[in-house]
């Protein structure tokens, strides 16, 4: 990425760890940069709810309403800090990287609300794979929690040590989706006389859940690039 980087003495300034300021609210303490790092944490804080809502959904329920409308807030707020990020209110070498972020976080936003769609909207008649998903819907979801949990407090990190280790614990909770994909899919792929629907139905969980926890990471790494590029 390409952060402009500050002068040794703001550096200094920034490493400190005895305020209650998190990092990156740190780094761009007055400018608008910080202002979209803030809405960025808004849409993680969503993504947290939306995915209450996916469990509530894999437990049973029906109700898309409240899933729907954190993806249509969501998509609202990214549209309005795109707007901010293209008006000349961010620095020009700056502008690229920012839309990447809040779009990838959006992306995590789009994924939880396709993810809940495709659980509502499946019909099967086959028991036994319709148990298997919601047993690994239900283990899923926790990752994602897990996930967007340390994203969010990846967002407040104080310093870039905490940062590192906090994306280092995402990437270990999105190989653990990996693992349960990789087998879902084994399981679609060998079940004998499992019928093309539930077959479709185990390939689109296991790939849009995969889609979320891939972009948990994926912003985590923005994250940790950022403060680097600017410290380091």
């Amino acid at each position: 990425m390409r952060w402009q980087r500050l002068s040794l003495a703001r550096i200094k300034c920034l490493a400190r760890t005895g305020d209650d300021m998190d990092l990156l609210t740190r780094i761009f303490d007055g400018s608008t940069e910080r202002h979209v790092v803030e809405r960025g944490k808004r849409i993680i804080d969503q993504a947290v709810a939306e995915n209450r809502m996916l469990a509530r959904i894999a437990n049973g329920s029906t109700d898309l309403s409240g899933v729907k409308a954190i993806e249509s807030n969501a998509d609202k707020e990214v549209f309005e800090i795109a707007n901010s990020v293209t008006s000349g209110a961010i620095a020009p070498n700056l502008v690229d990287d920012m839309l990447r972020f809040v779009n990838r976080e959006d992306d995590i936003v789009d994924a939880l609300f396709n993810l809940a769609r495709v659980a509502v909207r499946y019909k099967g008649a086959n028991k036994k794979a319709d148990e298997y998903v919601k047993a690994n819907l239900l283990i899923l979801s926790n990752l994602i929690n897990n996930a967007l949990v340390l994203l969010y407090e990846m967002h407040k990190a104080q310093t870039l040590e905490q940062a590192r280790k906090l994306r280092e614990r995402i990437e270990q909770v999105e190989q653990k989706g990996d693992d349960i994909k990789d087998s879902m899919l084994d399981y679609a792929a060998k079940t004998k006389g499992i019928d093309f629907k539930s077959f479709h139905y185990i390939q689109s969980v296991a790939f849009l859940a995969d889609e979320v926890l891939d972009g948990c990471e994926d912003t985590s790494d923005m994250i940790e690039s950022m403060m680097r590029s600017i410290l380091t």
